[in-house]
């Protein structure tokens, strides 16, 4: 398998949320005192439970939480809300032992069959509603990438089953009230009888007036933020991946891709050795290398504009440390590259940038004058509505241009209504009668007026309130066992043994 992927080795473990991406950055940049070099995999990193933990295992714990996204296992994903709200980081890598420590006390343990009759139902394993044996080559391809083979898949899956578990444990005595449920319901289903007041920046922008002193005097305070972008040219290898073909034996597939495998490998190892080049090593395995001229982030190649994750590791990757990079996967295969020529972000002076500074500024004066605006309609409209006016006579008192009275709720909101979800969010929780405070859109700001809630009869009212108690009751057993997990996670007393750096 991917050999190459096993070993951590910075860029390469290109992550798909910020938090997994934040955690590998920590994880591997740990030091053990505020003078000593980068952490190693064998120091020290926390305890949990009396026992230490190293870089290594917590770069581990890391990776496993990339794998669980990948697989869409978001009941697991919800750990990292549970702990420090400022270093979920950590809860990634502490909650999962956590809750294996949890699961052994408590007796919770699941089979091997059970597991795998789990796993065959995750969605990255269906395809079009039944398990996909191609799909699940890609996902051993992706476990094999971050270290994991499928052993450990399947005690991921026993540990989102044990997850699953414990939390209908802590929780399946809840039920929502009646009340509860009714309250929900009309909360989301009333009908919202409003009319908007917009006030449009673009109008706003019309009338600002931007001096040339201003404009001097932001771009002098603003000075660094106005280079021209950065390029680089590259040459790189591109490994493509077989194209399906449903028509040659699996095996003879199979072959195929394990080929692709070997040739990253080959590339990978000899990349690695001392005063290793990059066009020497193509040259030796027979691999093309193509080249693209200096380009910046914004404004790839044709041949690279869909490889978003390889574009952020050429401008990412130092090539005085890293002259040739770690294999990047692409949307169809794998890539190796080498930076050939930067070419530094340059000042530019305040003639290039006048009129996008003039711009900036523009917005800016817009902007604060929609508010004020928006503000004093608002107050004023307000008192006309204690005095007994009614909303129409007081808009055309103010010269406001009142909207036709609209029907919305928040569950179902209008798609022929602009920020109609916005707008039933804030009317819901203003009383018939008032105005909302002023509502942010893509072009300016909304006042909204409420005229009634109405709790119309629905043919499917009946299941809606269900569902709706249902909802409630989830949300509340969710909120039941993090307040018991915060206190096991407290119990476990997990401590940082060393400092990021």
């Amino acid at each position: 398998m991917l050999e190459f992927f096993r070993r951590h080795r910075g860029a390469f473990l290109i992550t798909v949320t910020v938090i997994i991406i934040i955690s590998f950055s920590v994880w591997g940049g740990m030091r053990s005192g505020p003078e000593s070099l980068e952490g190693q995999p064998t120091d020290k990193a926390f305890t949990v439970y009396g026992r230490n933990y190293t870089i290594a295992e917590a770069q581990r714990l890391g990776r496993r939480m990339q794998v669980i996204y990948s697989l869409q296992m978001f009941d697991l994903l919800s750990l990292s809300r549970i702990g420090s709200q400022e270093d979920q980081t950590n809860n990634i890598v502490i909650n999962q032992l956590v809750l294996q420590h949890e699961m052994d006390r408590l007796g919770i343990h699941s089979s091997d069959a059970e597991a795998k009759e789990a796993m065959k139902k995750l969605p990255t394993f269906q395809e079009n509603g039944a398990f996909s044996a191609e799909r699940a080559y890609s996902v051993e391809q992706m476990m094999a990438a971050n270290g994991f083979n499928s052993v450990d898949l399947l005690e991921i899956v026993k540990l989102s089953i044990g997850f699953n578990k414990l939390r209908d444990l802590i929780g399946k005595n809840y039920t929502a009230s009646p009340l509860e449920a009714e309250k929900a319901y009309a909360s989301e289903y009333q009908t919202l009888k409003v009319n908007t007041i917009a006030f449009n920046l673009e109008d706003f922008k019309k009338t600002a007036v931007v001096k040339d002193d201003e404009i001097q005097k932001y771009y002098d305070e603003n000075k660094e933020g106005y280079k021209t972008s950065g390029k680089r040219a590259v040459s790189y290898v591109y490994f493509e991946n077989p194209k399906a073909d449903d028509k040659k034996p699996a095996e003879e597939q199979e072959k195929a891709r394990t080929a692709v495998v070997d040739r990253v490998n080959k590339f990978n190892d000899a990349s690695i050795k001392p005063a290793a080049k990059f066009e020497e090593i193509a040259k030796t395995l027979n691999e093309t290398v193509l080249k693209a001229d200096l380009f910046t982030k914004e404004g790839p190649p044709e041949a690279l504009k869909a490889e978003k994750e390889l574009v952020d590791a050429i401008f990412a990757t130092n090539p005085e440390v890293r002259p040739i990079s770690d294999p990047v996967q692409g949307s169809n295969g794998y890539y190796i590259f080498s930076v050939t020529k930067v070419e530094e972000p340059k000042q530019q002076e305040l003639a290039e940038v006048k009129d996008k500074v003039k711009e900036t500024l523009v917005s800016q004066k817009a902007q604060e004058a929609l508010t004020k605006a928006a503000n004093e309609a608002r107050t004023a409209l307000a008192d006309g509505l204690k005095a007994g006016k009614k909303i129409e006579d007081l808009a055309k008192e103010k010269k406001l241009t009142l909207s036709p009275l609209t029907d919305i709720t928040v569950a179902e909101p209008a798609m022929e209504v602009a920020s109609s979800n916005v707008i039933a969010g804030q009317a819901r929780d203003t009383a018939a009668g008032e105005l909302t405070k002023a509502i942010d859109t893509e072009t300016g700001s909304l006042l909204v007026y409420v005229s009634a809630k109405e709790l119309r009869k629905r043919d499917d009212s009946k299941a809606l309130r269900e569902n709706m108690g249902t909802g409630r009751a989830d949300q509340e057993r969710t909120r039941l066992f993090e307040a018991w997990f915060t206190r096991r996670r407290g119990e476990s007393k997990a401590k940082m043994l060393i400092t990021q750096a």
